[in-house]
């Protein structure tokens, strides 16, 4: 069943609420029922007409046409846009509300929650395989490959079959969300239901890929200390054709041509030097001898072609869409079970801007919080745990949690880690406590000197359920003053 959000038209910054009505009177596996977010990406192109000439003996500069651009999406924190992100990530603040029962979950700021669990639930393979499902994948760890493909894109490295523009659905998950929705849900007992979220499409940036400015026209790696963006020298004749120097025994996997694409050209044509010659590509053919045989939409000339290099060439703009909404909800004739028993959390958050290195403060836990996981940011669209922690200690009712100060990355710490997710059923499968890094043409975690480029810090701790709610102290040794603090208390909700 498909339900389209209550907000109609396009989603965009400003208007970035999607609320979603659940009738009663079915049953409903929201294990398997997923948001959607319906997008696009458009392009313009700056030359679209023949120009400095009409004819060809007039060998224009620019042959005009629409081209096919590599575009795909980036996460744009306000000081990185190439962190790795998932879908979910989009998903700020998401509640769920029943008719018969009252709410049922409500989330603030669940994009860094989600974040910051998997840096510690997913092992990096994990985090690699899962960016493969995600509207924005991490570029190919292969060093013989550092082509990145875009799925708003259907890219055509052989033949004659033109690259298409696509449509593309951005699916989050409600149990991804919100783990009330791993279950089968009863309509009959909980009436109608309303999910609410709000969204940071905000966030999201077009970006192009191999651009005029990449690297990867001039890289040599994998392929003999050969560049991708040199041709091979013609002899004479009208200049139509342009064939690769370097050899690509797979074009699907480690060309950075494509059918459609408009390529920069600098060449010497006769003695001639030309610069900043634009053709598209029609044609792609494998020669026997795995060089690449590009056929042009317009000729260079006559004459014989010699230091002949190629580029990317840039989109004149770049237009991302959110078109509409909708949730896709799995109808089921499973029998519903008599309750229902899920981990959800309560959010609190804390600004300190002192320039001091201590962080001393007092947070109320509600009887029922199990766990706690806390952290900083410098940025509110920032989604990882950035801020350097150097010790802490924490005293619940008064009482100290450890026998002394806890140094981050130290065995007392990760020990601290351990038990508090374990006490919630989350093993820790990745201790590295990192942030991929999708910047550059091969993704990496740990840096050149062996440390994690973009760590994380977070502090987790397991609390007393108890009758009463009681006082948690938190003091903190950091390099410098906090700005953006967030407390996540996770609770067990019975229905």
């Amino acid at each position: 069943m498909k339900i389209s959000s209550n907000q109609s038209g396009a989603v965009t910054a400003s208007k970035n609420l999607i609320d979603f009505d659940i009738p009663a009177g079915m049953v409903y596996d929201l294990s398997k029922s997923y948001m959607v977010i319906h997008s696009s990406i458009e392009t313009t192109d700056t030359h679209t007409a023949l120009t400095n000439g009409t004819g060809i003996a007039a060998a224009p500069q620019f042959s005009g046409g629409v081209g096919v651009y590599d575009v795909g999406l980036d996460y744009s924190d306000g000081t990185n846009s190439n962190r790795l992100f998932k879908n979910k990530s989009l998903i700020k603040n998401v509640s769920m509300f029943s008719q018969k029962v009252g709410m049922v979950e409500d989330i603030k700021r669940s994009d860094v929650l989600q974040y910051n669990l998997d840096l510690y639930r997913d092992d990096l393979d994990t985090q690699i395989n899962a960016s493969y499902n995600q509207v924005a994948s991490l570029f190919g760890a292969n060093a013989e490959n550092g082509i990145k493909w875009s799925p708003y894109r259907r890219l055509s490295p052989e033949g004659e079959e033109e690259s298409d523009n696509l449509e593309r659905e951005i699916r989050i998950g409600l149990p991804e969300v919100m783990n009330s929705c791993k279950n089968i849900w009863d309509g009959n007992k909980y009436g109608n239901t309303r999910v609410h979220a709000e969204v940071s499409v905000g966030n999201l940036v077009a970006v192009q890929n191999m651009t005029n400015a990449d690297s990867i026209w001039t890289a040599t790696d994998g392929g003999g200390g050969i560049a991708r963006g040199i041709m091979a020298t013609a002899g004479s004749g009208a200049v139509t054709t342009l064939t690769t120097t370097r050899t690509y025994p797979n074009p699907a996997e480690d060309s950075p041509f494509f059918v459609g694409q408009k390529l920069e050209i600098d060449f010497t044509l006769d003695a001639s030097a030309k610069t900043d010659f634009v053709r598209q590509i029609t044609k792609i053919e494998h020669n026997t001898d795995k060089t690449l045989k590009l056929t042009l939409d317009f000729t260079l000339g006559t004459g014989a072609l010699s230091a002949c290099t190629v580029k990317g060439v840039d989109a004149a703009s770049t237009s991302l869409n959110f078109d509409s909404t909708e949730l896709v909800l799995y109808v089921t004739n499973q029998s519903p079970p008599p309750q229902i028993a899920f981990t959800t959390y309560k959010t609190e958050e804390d600004n300190f801007t002192g320039s001091g290195n201590n962080y001393n403060h007092q947070y109320y836990l509600e009887s029922d919080v199990q766990n706690i996981f806390w952290g900083a940011r410098a940025l509110d669209k920032q989604l990882g745990f950035e801020e350097v922690i150097n010790s802490y200690r924490i005293r619940e009712a008064g009482e100290d949690k450890t026998d002394r100060d806890v140094t981050y990355g130290s065995a007392l710490h990760l020990q601290r880690l351990n038990r508090a997710f374990g006490n919630s059923n989350m093993p820790i499968r990745n201790y590295t406590a990192g942030i991929l890094n999708n910047g550059n043409r091969i993704s990496h975690l740990i840096g050149a000197t062996g440390g994690v480029d973009l760590p994380a810090y977070m502090i987790a701790e397991p609390t007393q359920v108890t009758e009463m709610p009681k006082l948690l102290d938190v003091n903190i040794v950091a390099n410098a003053g906090f700005k953006l603090i967030t407390l996540f208390k996770q609770i067990v909700k019975v229905m």
